[in-house]
């Protein structure tokens, strides 16, 4: 670790004389007058922390001000002193993570050894800032409601953010990657920033949360949704700051135990429908805490743990085939309306395979008789991933006719989590503090045997396991009482791996394959790397690969603070290296496709006949079937960020906050420097002489670290990208604030994981399945030798790259991009009601600027050419024949539509940056916060908002509520424009922690005493309340004649229809929208459905979590607390998105819902001992 520190030291260089960190500390500013308002010169102002007895103290300027910066966050006493004046004392002045707490103080005339006392109310007014943000209190960390007590979720609390995906709950179970995904202030979900003490906690891995600290080590947090100063940057939507607990003067801890049973839970919707009843469940949640002091005033410490447990039966309502269907008889396979679905023999097409005698007129088939395909027709291969068994038998018999739905499983899922933390702080002396901290989290998924076979070889289904350690130390140094210089280090290491079910099988030996898909391990470099491959066959089979990361990151992160007169000035700089060690297989045995286009009718238009399962017995996948190989890569990215921030009291009323940022955000290398970029005008050298319809071939890639890319990163580092801020806060009096400013800001560059090493194509190398050259009217190649010229390595830095990499999909960024930034602007009033609640009504807008895209494809067929329609697929010489050993060119003939591509030399091409993308954001944000004189608080956020965008979060597998589709016409971007896919109108949460007004010294029977105080005393309640309007659906479409054209399809909308269909959610699962309103294309054409549907959206949110608690004292230092949690209080159902694929399949589920996203009632036991 520090030779890695020390690597990065040149850069510490070139700030020595400007610190910068994310301060998670608050700070206090005020204004001391006279009873007349006059200003008071050189007060002696004094401030100490009561928890710990850190005393600080400065002297009023000449008008009066003062300022304590680099507070952590606790509770002050303020005391002031000036002669002929009464001492001055204030008590109870909380400060949170990155507050500025205003305390204007009129002191008295009188002699000092008077005294004033006073007890402070906690400040409901952010006075000082222009930013939205929402500070998490401990209270409300600790005690409310939290499904896996996964603090994360409390981002959801503040207006203006909309989780998305698997972001909900507990993480144990679940992919992990989805720790951070929430769209904050209309920013790109994943694309926020993250801090624990001040250091950053996302990871290289597309900039994902990596830690998710336990409720009982945090002490609060504060969620900052628009606007920030010049102090952060590297983010484009949002930053999550969270402060530690720390050890005071006294000793404090706690003890407790979370329970849950499947006694104690409601039953899922679908397994009430198909009798599959309540699933299993156990789960504990236990922990312990302590804290205090190892000398008084100097030396503290605060440590936890908590272990989680859990095993939880999820409902899998799938479809598999039938006894007959698995056996080739499809004479039962019906469609919705029970008419038989014919499936026809395309070694019968006419025209073809000597079959000249049935003319070359309209493709036709003949029927396999009695819709039965003969056995000696069933590929050998296909028969023994049948046997091994690929699927499990059905459970039921599911929908009439289809028999979609039926199968029914409470599959186990589930996990272990542990996690330890512990921190020391030190008073050096008055001028001098620092503290410590090292948090450990382990967490295990367990392995899903979703089809009762044990198999296990799907994503999440996988077993999998990570560690993350996080560490971070600081010192905060006073060089006098108006310069501050504080001084941070952090580490992150975080280590991830999956590991699927049947890893190192052998695919030839076991099913037959050919022998070469035993020699991929070898090509990878890996050991044991082959899984069983993915076929998907119209039924539901899950695949995927090996996954293993190892990723470091070290940040220096500090700053200097300079207060003179009516200016405080911060200067800074963020320093940080982000190494990732990283290998991953999608699809290392290979991932099969099959649809209906062999066993239709015709091919070219396949209304209700054909079935994709009687595709896959026969042994005749489609185009889209590939196989990866990779090797393990060490990437690395390096960051700065340099700033200046000036917060300047013009007057008592006005704070004007101005700033600059100046981001070098960081490019990928690799230690080996196996990366390529693209160049479109570069004549390929493997290609010289040859022409396509009389022009040479451009486009070819070109090794970094060469004459041709001088530079070892992917790109050349942008050294321009400067981001103004600015904030103005206005006091139109003691009770009402008006705020607004705006800024640029930059998104992360680890968000463009894709365009890393791992993924770029010398590294990630795809071969291409030719399962047609004529669309499907023939089979080409099989099962039984899906890849005739076999598998090579990976390229790498090997001279032959350019060669390898003909024919395939090839995915490399451009080197020249533009960076992708947001500008971010806000207006609120925030006005303080009665001593205890304040309203605050904002206006908040985003623009997204040149947004990463994941994958522009740049090799899609020019537009014009469409008009060409089925002669697209004319067969004609192949120019490229013996050249090109991956893909179509492969073969001695060729589509004629793939000649006219823009680089046809490549299957496809996708650019991982893809900066091309923009959005439009905007909100009303109303909220009430109110804190309650008995004890508590509320916290009412109500969001309306519109989002518009091309792009979505580059996380939208992660997304089960993701309702959007791809892009359809990469020539015609700007058509993808259309409400983004978490487009949610409407968002209202209350949130409350409230102590209830009975026993003594409360509202109610405030005289009782004994045993009668220890019944009616500690009563409260807790809860969270969310409710949320659905996200628009997007439409796909098929069969797509264009894909090998690398074009999207979506359907037509008929025009006048009305796709909006009314009713309670459970009156509509079979059909959630008008399915009549869309249609399948014409063939060879493009559909007019936008990328989103505004009028159609999925099931919305309206859930109420409720706790009930009784806290009893023991004695003067101990109490004990009794919890009944209640998740989804009335049990409302939150289904799934319906099946939003249109096409001419009579067996298509096309509108309907199968599936409940959201958990049953759950109710949660918990014991808690606290001192």
């Amino acid at each position: 670790m520090l030779r890695r520190l020390l690597s990065i030291l040149p850069l510490i260089a070139l700030s020595a004389a400007i610190l910068h960190g994310q301060a998670f500390y608050g700070s206090i500013v005020g204004n001391v007058n006279d009873a007349s308002g006059a200003a008071l010169v050189s007060a002696a102002v004094s401030l100490t922390n009561t928890a710990t007895g850190d005393r600080r103290a400065v002297v009023t300027a000449s008008d009066g001000s003062y300022r304590f910066v680099n507070l952590v966050p606790g509770s002050y006493r303020i005391e002031i002193e000036h002669p002929g004046f009464k001492r001055y004392t204030r008590d109870q002045i909380d400060v949170s993570v990155e507050s500025q707490v205003r305390a204007d103080i009129a002191m008295q005339v009188g002699d000092v050894n008077q005294s004033v006392e006073v007890q402070a109310e906690a400040p409901l007014l952010q006075t000082e800032t222009a930013n939205l943000s929402q500070v998490v209190g401990t209270r409300a960390v600790q005690e409310l409601p939290l499904n896996g007590r996964n603090i994360l979720n409390l981002i959801s609390l503040a207006p203006g953010v909309v989780p998305q995906g698997s972001s909900e709950g507990s993480l144990t179970g679940k992919n992990v990657f989805a720790a951070g995904n929430y769209q904050i202030g209309g920013g790109t979900a994943n694309q926020s920033a993250t801090y624990y003490d001040g250091v950053p906690v996302n990871d290289t891995y597309g900039n994902i949360v990596a830690l998710t600290p336990s409720a009982d080590a945090v002490s609060e947090f504060r969620i900052q949704t628009s606007n920030n100063t010049a102090e952060y940057g590297r983010y484009t939507g949002g930053v999550m700051n969270m402060a530690s607990r720390s050890g005071t003067n006294d000793f404090h801890g706690s003890a407790y135990e979370y329970f849950r049973n499947k006694v104690l839970n409601a039953t899922n919707f679908f397994a009430n429908k198909t009798g599959a009843g309540r699933a299993p469940f156990s789960q504990n949640q236990f922990g312990a805490s302590v804290g205090g002091r190892v000398i008084k005033d100097k030396l503290f410490f605060f440590s936890s743990y908590e272990g989680y447990r859990q095993r939880q039966g999820n409902l899998f309502l799938l479809t598999v085939p039938t006894s007959q269907i698995a056996a080739g008889d499809f004479s039962d396979y019906r469609g919705t309306n029970g008419a038989l679905v014919p499936v026809y023999d395309p070694l019968t097409t006419c025209g073809q395979l000597n079959n000249s005698a049935c003319g070359t007129g309209t493709v036709q088939r003949t029927q396999f008789p009695n819709n039965v395909i003969p056995a000696n027709r069933i590929n050998p291969v296909s028969k023994k991933f049948m046997d091994f068994p690929l699927y499990a038998g059905p459970t039921g018999s599911g929908d009439p006719f289809t028999h979609n739905n039926n199968f029914a499983r409470n599959a186990s899922t589930g996990g272990d989590n542990d996690q330890g933390n512990f921190r020391g702080d030190w008073n050096i002396n008055s001028d001098q503090r620092a503290f410590a901290r090292y948090s450990r989290w382990k967490s295990s998924n367990l392995p899903v045997d979703v089809f009762g076979n044990k198999q296990r070889n799907g994503d999440p289904f996988s077993p999998e396991a990570f560690i993350t350690d996080h560490a971070v130390l600081a010192d905060t140094y006073s060089l006098n009482p108006t310069t501050v210089l504080d001084f941070r280090l952090g580490f992150m290491r975080w280590f991830y791996q999956r590991t699927p079910g049947n890893l190192g099988i052998l695919p030839g030996k076991t099913f037959g394959l050919p022998s070469y898909f035993d020699q991929i391990s070898s090509l990878d470099g890996v050991d044991a790397v082959t899984t069983l491959p993915g076929i998907a066959a119209g039924y539901n089979t899950i695949s995927t690969g090996f996954l293993a990361a190892r990723d470091n990151s070290y940040s220096i992160v500090p700053t200097l603070t300079i207060v003179r007169g009516k200016h405080t000035l911060k200067l800074g700089a963020e320093l940080r290296r982000q190494d990732v060690n990283y290998f991953q297989n999608n699809n290392p045995s290979g991932a099969f496709s099959f649809d209906t286009g062999f066993t239709s009718q015709n091919p070219t238009n396949q209304g209700s006949s054909g079935a994709a399962f009687a595709s896959f017995l026969l042994g005749y996948p489609n185009n889209s079937s590939t196989v990866q190989t990779s090797p393990f890569t060490a990437g690395s990215i390096r960051y700065q960020g340099y700033f200046a921030t000036d917060t300047m009291q013009v007057s008592q009323k006005l704070t004007l906050t101005l700033g600059v940022r100046w981001e070098i955000p960081g490019v990928y290398t690799e230690r080996f420097d196996r990366l390529v970029t693209f160049d479109p005008n570069l004549a390929n050298p493997e290609l010289q002489g040859r022409t396509i319809n009389g022009q040479p071939i451009k486009g070819a890639f070109v090794l970094v670290n060469t004459e041709g890319h001088p530079e070892r990163g992917l790109r050349p580092e942008h050294f321009k990208l400067f981001a103004p801020r600015i904030g103005l806060a206005y006091r139109l009096s003691s009770k009402t604030v008006i705020r607004t400013g705006g800024g640029i800001f930059y998104i992360p560059a680890t968000v463009q994981f894709p365009e890393g090493p791992y993924g770029n194509v010398v590294n990630y190398l795809t071969h291409v399945m030719v399962g047609t050259v004529n669309n499907n009217a023939t089979p080409q190649n099989t099962l039984s030798d899906p890849f005739p010229g076999g598998f090579q390595a990976p390229p790498g830095r090997d001279p032959i790259y350019q060669k390898v990499l003909l024919g395939g999909n090839n995915r490399a960024p451009l080197r020249y991009s533009d960076y992708g930034y947001t500008e971010q602007w806000n207006f609120s009033v925030q006005h303080q009601l009665t001593s205890g609640l304040a309203l605050e009504a904002s206006y908040a807008g985003l623009h997204g600027v040149h947004l990463p895209q994941g994958g522009f494809q740049l090799d899609a067929l020019p537009q014009q050419y469409l008009s060409m329609g089925a002669s697209l697929t004319t067969q004609v010489d192949n120019p490229l024949y013996g050249l090109v050993q991956n893909g179509p060119f492969s073969q001695p003939k060729v589509q004629q539509g793939l000649l006219l591509m823009p680089f046809p030399q490549y299957t496809s091409l996708p650019d991982p940056g893809g900066y091309r993308g923009n959005s439009i954001y905007h909100s009303l944000q109303v909220k009430a916060e109110k804190r309650f004189s008995a004890g508590g608080s509320l916290l009412a956020a109500y969001t309306f908002s519109k989002v518009i965008t091309d792009v979505e979060t580059l996380t939208t597998w992660l997304d089960s509520a993701n309702g959007v589709s791809g892009v359809q016409n990469w020539n015609d971007f700007r058509s993808e424009r259309a409400l983004s896919s978490f487009d949610s109108r409407q968002r209202l949460t209350v949130s409350y922690v409230m102590d209830l007004p009975f026993g003594k010294g409360k509202r109610f029977w405030t005289g009782v005493n004994g045993i009668g105080d220890r019944l009616v005393s500690g009563w409260g309640v807790n809860g969270v309340s969310t409710f949320q309007e659905g996200f628009p659906l997007g439409f796909t479409a098929t069969p797509n004649q264009l894909s090998g054209f690398n074009y999207g399809l979506r359907p037509n909308v008929v025009p006048g229809c009305d796709a909006v269909k009314s009713g309670a959610a459970q009156d509509r699962l079979n059909q959630w929208f008008n399915a009549s309103c869309y249609t399948v294309p014409a063939a060879y054409t493009l559909g007019n459905e936008g990328r989103s549907d505004a009028r159609v959206r999925g099931p919305g949110i309206n859930n109420f979590n409720f706790a009930l608690f009784k806290r009893t004292r023991i004695n003067e230092r101990f109490n004990l607390e009794i919890r009944s949690e209640v998740f989804n209080l009335f049990n409302r159902v939150q289904f799934g998105q319906p099946n939003r694929t249109v096409t001419t399949s009579s067996t298509s589920t096309f509108g309907q819902i199968t599936s409940q996203i959201n958990d049953p009632r759950l109710i949660q036991l918990a014991l808690r001992l606290r001192y």
